[in-house]
């Protein structure tokens, strides 16, 4: 099978928009994949609640997300786009973190102008490094990604709009493309306007992050599509679709009980062994144990899967 990092390139140079849901751990990535999403990407926001149950303002460090980068990666097939948030210190530090996601498995990740440490895109009280310190970063992170892997995605993301403006984030952006990353997202836009200037004016391929209750316009797929977007992030949806419905289910139970009541919100015991690829283990075991040892594992076995 092609390499994620080529996969992940062919996907941008394919016409058409990339929908590729944020995710915060293996079982969220394989969930979004059996649907039929092409591509996710690695959530720092998620990774912080799902492993801290604290908010995204910088408090996981570069081998933290590494990791549950790797988790994510090898639980599928389709491309990881990792969030590297600011590179985890300066350009020296961010040299390395390009070469661990590419050792964890990531096709791409973006790094943000963000002063360390940072916080969540959508957050007040950001603060931004100069554009000068942006492009030394962003040249590391090109360097470090022809080393290992030329085909490995290096965006720059931007959230200048918050401290200095859009005319300011907008002209950074244009700096990264002149420097030579291979895609843009320009976070926080706060208006239709600003989206379609940069839809217009920058000319790599262009993430837009869609946050439900965020300061971006949510828009459809069409018209993030005509408005010049390539790969568009359904961001935190699927983080909080999850944490609404484990709200709502258990709450029922710590009032009612466990029952019957509630199984249309569930996945069946045996369909969430297919979403694990239980059946691919059980082969494993039939092909590599004993015969002696599968035979006293399973003598008087009632499971349902």
């Amino acid at each position: 099978m092609a390499r994620t990092t080529t996969m992940l390139r062919a996907l941008l140079a394919r016409p058409g928009l990339i929908i590729a849901p944020g995710v915060y751990d293996a079982l969220s990535a394989r969930i979004c994949e059996m649907v039929g999403f092409e591509a996710v990407s690695h959530s720092g926001y998620g990774t912080a609640a799902a492993t801290l149950g604290q908010p995204d303002i910088g408090l996981l460090d570069m081998t933290e997300m590494a990791r549950q980068v790797g988790s994510v990666a090898n639980a599928v097939q389709i491309p990881v786009l990792g969030d590297a948030d600011t590179g985890f210190g300066n350009a020296v530090n961010v040299y390395r973190t390009v070469q661990e996601y590419i050792r964890a498995g990531a096709a791409g990740l973006f790094i943000e102008d963000q002063v360390l440490p940072k916080r969540c895109g959508h957050m007040r009280g950001k603060q931004v490094i100069s554009r000068q310190e942006m492009l030394g970063k962003l040249q590391a992170a090109m360097d470090a990604r022809d080393e290992r892997d030329p085909d490995f995605v290096i965006m720059c993301r931007t959230d200048a709009i918050a401290v200095n403006g859009f005319e300011d984030a907008l002209d950074r952006a244009k700096a990264a493309v002149d420097l030579g990353v291979d895609m843009i997202f320009v976070e926080a836009m706060e208006t239709r306007g600003q989206m379609e200037r940069v839809g217009r004016e920058i000319r790599v391929p262009l993430m837009l992050n869609l946050v439900e209750g965020g300061r971006t316009p949510l828009v459809s797929y069409r018209d993030a599509e005509a408005l010049g977007f390539k790969y568009v992030v359904p961001a935190l949806t699927a983080l909080l679709a999850a944490a609404k419905g484990m709200y709502d289910v258990m709450r029922r139970v710590r009032e009612e009980g466990v029952s019957d009541a509630y199984l249309d919100r569930l996945f069946s015991f045996q369909e969430f062994a297919k979403i694990v690829h239980l059946d691919r283990f059980r082969q494993m075991e039939d092909r590599y144990l004993p015969s002696q040892t599968l035979e006293e594992r399973y003598r008087g076995d009632r499971s349902v899967v």
